[in-house]
C-alpha cells in the first residue's frame, strides 16, 4: 500500500496546504521510498514555533445575570494543558477548582452556566493557595525559564480580566507570567484564515467538528482551544504572541462604555 499525500481544497490555511493521507495499491520497494518522501515532506511544512511550549488556558469565574464590567468576578475554575509546539499534543494538565473569598456562594445563573456545583466550590482551595500549587507545576516543567512557552486564550478577557480582578481580590502581587505577551487564538484564527472572530465553537465548525463536552467548563473549553490549535498548527500557523497586557487594558477602557465584561461567548 502505497500512502500519498493530497491538497484538500475544501479549507485552506494562509501555507494554502493542508494535507491528507490516501491509499492506493503498488508494489515494491519505491512504495517505501515514496512514503519516506512523502512524510518527509509533509514535516517539513511545519514550521518551527516561537516557544517549546504551549499553556492552553480558559477560567470560569463567579458571574450573575446581566452581570457587567464593574462585577468583581472571580475565578472559580483553573485549567491549564501543556501543550508540546512540535506535535500539538497535551502532554500534561493542571486543572484546580478555586473557592471565592468574596462571593463564596455561587449564584443560580453561575451554577447552571458552568455545570460546577456549589459542593465543590466549597472544598476547594482559595486563589492564592492553588495559584501556589499552579507554580509548582511551572517548575516541575522549567517553565518561563528553561522551556520558554506561553499562554493561549480565546480573547483577551483571561489574564486581561479575570487575573487582573482576582489579584486585586486576593490582595497579591499579580504573577509575572501573567504580565508577559500571549496568544490569542480568536484573534490569530481571524487573521490566518482571513475570517471573521468567531467563538470556539464556530472555529470547531469550520473543520466540521463539534464542541465535545460541556460549554463553559472551564477544562472542556481549554481542550476544544487545543483541538482548534492542533488544527491551526496542521494548516501552517504560526503561534507567534499577539495579546499585550497594557495595550489590551487600553483598548477594553477605550471600548467599554456601556458595555459589560464579561467574556464574550
Amino acid at each position: 500500500m502505497r500512502r500519498q499525500l493530497t491538497h484538500d481544497k475544501s479549507f485552506e490555511g494562509k501555507s494554502g496546504m493542508t494535507f491528507n493521507v490516501q491509499t492506493e495499491s503498488s508494489s515494491g520497494d519505491s512504495c517505501l521510498e515514496e512514503e519516506e518522501r512523502d512524510l518527509t515532506f509533509y514535516l517539513k511544512t511545519k514550521a518551527e514555533q516561537p516557544f517549546k511550549y504551549y499553556l492552553c488556558f480558559d477560567v470560569e469565574a463567579t458571574c450573575i445575570s446581566g452581570g457587567g464590567f464593574d462585577y468583581m468576578n472571580e475565578i472559580i475554575e483553573f485549567p491549564i494543558l501543556l501543550v508540546d509546539s512540535k506535535s500539538f499534543d497535551i502532554v500534561d494538565v493542571f486543572h484546580s477548582y478555586v473557592k471565592p473569598s468574596k462571593n463564596p456562594i455561587l449564584s443560580d445563573f453561575c451554577k447552571e452556566l458552568t455545570g460546577i456545583p456549589q459542593s465543590t466550590i466549597d472544598v476547594s482551595p482559595i486563589f492564592p493557595v492553588m495559584l501556589d500549587q499552579f507554580q509548582e507545576f511551572l517548575h516541575r516543567h522549567k517553565l518561563f525559564y528553561e522551556n520558554s512557552c506561553a499562554f493561549i486564550t480565546d480573547g483577551p478577557w483571561d489574564i486581561r480580566d479575570f487575573i487582573t480582578k482576582q489579584c486585586s481580590i486576593s490582595k497579591i502581587a499579580r504573577p509575572t507570567y501573567f504580565s508577559l505577551p500571549w496568544v490569542d487564538i480568536r484573534t490569530l484564527y481571524s487573521e490566518f484564515y482571513n475570517h471573521g472572530k468567531c467563538n470556539i465553537v464556530r472555529m470547531l465548525a469550520t473543520y466540521g467538528l463539534q464542541f465535545e463536552g460541556h460549554e463553559h467548563s472551564g477544562i472542556d473549553d481549554a481542550k476544544n482551544l487545543v483541538r482548534i490549535a492542533k488544527k491551526m498548527w496542521e494548516d501552517g500557523a504560526i503561534f507567534k504572541t499577539n495579546s499585550y497586557l497594557q495595550l489590551s487594558i487600553h483598548r477594553s477602557r477605550r471600548r467599554r462604555r456601556g458595555r459589560g465584561c464579561n467574556k464574550v461567548i
